[in-house]
């Protein structure tokens, strides 16, 4: 879908219908490309450790060239009842697998 919306034919209405849940994911996380948003871990303990920036920068240098750290999704934007499938997914308690299950989903 374009930012100005889909075209259709004059007369017609939007229908909906109703999903599964592994349809509803799905279309979430493959058609729309919703992102997690994770909580960041409370100690250092946890974090790794990684490159900083300007190692990243040194080295893309060296090849000649840039990434496109850009949209997830590009030239359009995630549906909103993908995101509140996404940000349900993410805030599933402990007792139903955690961020654990989240991922795996």
């Amino acid at each position: 879908m374009s930012i100005h919306g889909k075209v259709g034919r004059a007369g017609t209405t939007k229908i909906k219908r109703a999903l599964g849940v592994q349809a509803a994911l799905e279309w979430a996380f493959r058609v729309e490309q919703a992102q997690l948003e994770l909580q960041p871990p409370k100690d250092g303990a946890e974090e790794g450790f990684g490159f900083g920036l300007e190692y990243v920068l040194i080295q893309q240098a060296a090849l000649g060239c840039k990434v496109d750290g850009g949209q997830h999704k590009l030239g359009s934007y995630t549906h909103a009842d993908a995101e509140v499938i996404a940000a349900t997914v993410a805030g599933m308690p402990d007792s139903l697998g955690g961020i654990r299950m989240a991922i795996c989903v």
